[in-house]
């Protein structure tokens, strides 16, 4: 919903959770003449892409902790286009809010609140100190930094800089280091040490040029190190990035030490690398910290104060974390127990106390490198198959001695799954029913095919298509038929646990044939490909795929699959069918049942069915007809249409009334 709808685009998005908050809000909105736009959460990212440059407004009581995930991830795309305000009715994430966003406020607040804390953001310079005794270099610099639209303050002295640092709290300090009173390293020290200017950014800048004066600044707090003469082309870019690190989407680290000071210096480094950290001394308090924010990597002393590291591997595997939460243990150094102590509780790593800045970062990335390949891999190959992943990992690897495009013979099994009746399905339900009962059905149609070794080939809207390679002589036959018996089991109970699916049950089709088929990439080769299947055996799976229509069954398998497998399965032939398009018949079975645990009635049903089908294909109609209305007695009742005894009925009633001239036992089928 929006207010002042006759500007097209929002000056403000606000997404707001708690209801009479959000009430009280729109009620108000009409008395401003900006444009506000209510949207709810799912809709925040497309919002955002259609208009950047806008101040979004975040609130959320059950799902903070994601809402606040989904404010960093778009910061870190968009950068400083777009401002975030973050409320909440907990002040206990005022710091972590700042950290992260533009402003922070308390709720419940005024719009009239939330739009002038926007204008203020928006308009607020950024501040740098200049703490430096030569005249020459604020004449050289506070005018050209003036003029870039930042707000300088001065000092000539270490302790006239501290003074001011403290009343003044600067965004950024460029810092001398030969100067009276108090010199640069004793004044960024002491920054440092003051609780409200301790993240400030410095950058040291001195004709200092020696490694032991550059590694005394660094230990000092300083940040970064520029030698004088300043060039101020390079300063500028130094600064421009200093204050874009606050945008950049790092992963999240939660620090668990008992030691405040320690454990302060560790994340007050880690955030000057760019990461997002926290931390807690405790391990409920790290519980508590884990249900607020989405961590990444945890940082951990093996000993704690409630508790130790198998406790922090215990929880770190919870439902309110990150599904792939990783941790770090910190060890004393020589401490052999602690630290196998750690490893074998599931760490990724050790780190030897007391910490070194170079081997905290060294192991930090290495471990952070080693998760986002991992999700990267896992990401891509929730939306490509594995053949596809693996394809795209051969061509990246060999990219020197491999073809532009793909294309080969194999020989696979071809599995195609389609919804029974999905037009009429979406008009009698919502998008979001209509999805979920799509994704639902999907979840455990890829479940059991992984399972059974198949491989997802692609999605199409309410069908699906699989596959086994066959290479090996059909060892995959029995694996492919058991996943279409395991799939009808799980769809009749997907139908039975919900309670919209008891009353209008999905039913489904199923294909399954084996033969040569090229699998290869089709697209545009410069843009976007997509690795697949094509060839006649493709063809006929999906073509057995839609005859399970015509006979009221759920699946429809060659013979080129059931032939050698017979004796695991409960199949009956279902029919010798020239398929569509194809002039060789194909002899095409279902599957019921494993052999073992079919009831008497299944078995029955198989044996009358074929000796019927026996009867039917040496052309005694009158016979047959008989033979399969008795047949249809014992078809099973699955809550929809399926008897394909009675489709026998009707064609033998056919066949008498129209005797073939030629009988081959074999029936055309005249559409796809």
């Amino acid at each position: 919903m929006t207010i002042a709808a006759k500007k097209k685009i929002p000056d403000f998005l606000l997404c707001v959770e708690n209801r009479e908050f959000r009430k009280y809000l729109f009620n108000s909105a009409h008395s401003f003449s900006e444009c506000i736009e209510f949207l709810k959460i799912e809709n925040i990212p497309r919002a955002i892409a259609n208009n950047p440059n806008t101040t979004l407004v975040l609130q959320s009581d059950e799902k903070e902790r994601i809402i606040f995930d989904i404010g960093k991830k778009l910061k870190g795309v968009f950068f400083n286009d777009l401002k975030i305000i973050f409320l909440s009715f907990d002040h206990l994430i005022r710091d972590d809010a700042n950290n992260a966003f533009e402003a922070f406020l308390q709720a419940p607040c005024t719009l009239k609140e939330i739009i002038s804390e926007s204008q203020s953001v928006g308009n607020r310079k950024k501040k740098i100190l200049l703490i430096d005794d030569s005249k020459l270099v604020h004449k050289n610099l506070v005018g050209p930094l003036t003029s870039e639209g930042f707000t300088v303050n001065q000092a000539y002295n270490g302790k006239q800089g501290v003074e001011l640092a403290i009343s003044e709290q600067p965004d950024l300090i460029i810092c001398d280091i030969e100067m009276p009173v108090m010199n640069g390293f004793e004044a960024c020290s002491a920054v440092r040490a003051h609780e409200t200017t301790k993240d400030i950014h410095i950058i040291m800048s001195s004709t200092l040029r020696s490694a032991e004066d550059q590694k005394k600044g660094f230990a000092a707090g300083v940040d970064e190190y520029m030698p004088k003469p300043v060039i101020f082309d390079d300063l500028l870019e130094k600064i421009t990035r200093a204050f874009s690190s606050k945008a950049l989407l790092r992963e999240k680290i939660l620090i668990i030490d008992k030691n405040d000071a320690e454990a302060g210096m560790v994340a007050n480094f880690l955030n000057k690398q760019g990461f997002y950290s926290k931390v807690v001394g405790s391990v409920s308090e790290a519980k508590r910290a884990l249900k607020k924010t989405l961590f990444d990597l945890i940082l951990t002393e093996t000993n704690l104060l409630d508790g130790s590291i198998i406790d922090v591997a215990e929880f770190s595997k919870a439902e309110f974390t990150n599904s792939d939460l990783i941790f770090i243990g910190l060890v004393a150094q020589d401490n052999e127990a602690d630290r196998r102590m750690a490893l074998n509780s599931g760490a990724k790593d050790t780190i030897s106390k007391p910490l070194t800045s170079e081997t905290l970062l060294a192991v930090v990335e290495k471990t952070i490198a080693k998760l986002k390949s991992e999700r990267e891999s896992k990401q891509l190959q929730r939306y490509v198959s594995k053949t596809s992943f693996q394809a795209a990992l051969e061509k990246s690897v060999l990219s020197e001695i491999s073809p532009s495009s793909r294309a080969e013979r194999r020989k696979a099994i071809i599995f195609f799954l389609d919804i029974v009746q999905f037009t009429g399905r979406c008009e009698r339900y919502s998008p979001e029913e209509i999805v979920s009962q799509i994704n639902n059905l999907f979840e455990k149609i890829t479940e059991v095919i992984t399972e059974e070794g198949g491989d997802i080939d692609k999605f199409m809207g309410d069908a699906c298509m699989a596959f086994w390679f066959d290479d090996d002589g059909g060892q995959n036959h029995e694996k492919c038929i058991t996943a279409v018996l395991k799939i009808q089991k799980a769809v009749a109970e997907l139908n039975s646990a919900d309670h919209i699916l008891k009353k209008d049950p999905l039913q489904i089709r199923m294909g399954l044939n084996a033969g040569d088929v090229i699998l290869c990439d089709l697209g545009a080769v410069k843009a976007r490909v997509d690795l697949t299947m094509i060839g006649d055996a493709v063809n006929t799976a999906a073509r057995l795929e839609t005859a399970c229509s015509k006979y009221g069954v759920d699946n429809l398998i060659s013979g080129s699959i059931s032939n050698d497998v017979k004796e695991k399965f409960a199949i009956r032939l279902i029919d010798k069918i020239h398929v569509y398009g194809k002039t060789i018949p194909i002899s095409c079975y279902e599957a019921i049942n494993y052999s073992k645990t079919a009831s008497k009635e299944e078995h029955a049903l198989v044996s009358l069915f074929e000796e019927a089908i026996d009867v039917y294909e040496r052309g005694e109609f009158s016979a047959a007809k008989d033979l399969f209305k008795k047949t249809s007695e014992l078809e099973p009742n699955l809550g929809y249409v399926s008897n394909p005894s009675l489709e026998y009925v009707k064609r033998c009633e056919y066949l008498i009334q129209n005797p073939p001239k030629n009988w081959d036992g074999t029936w055309k089928m005249e559409s796809k």
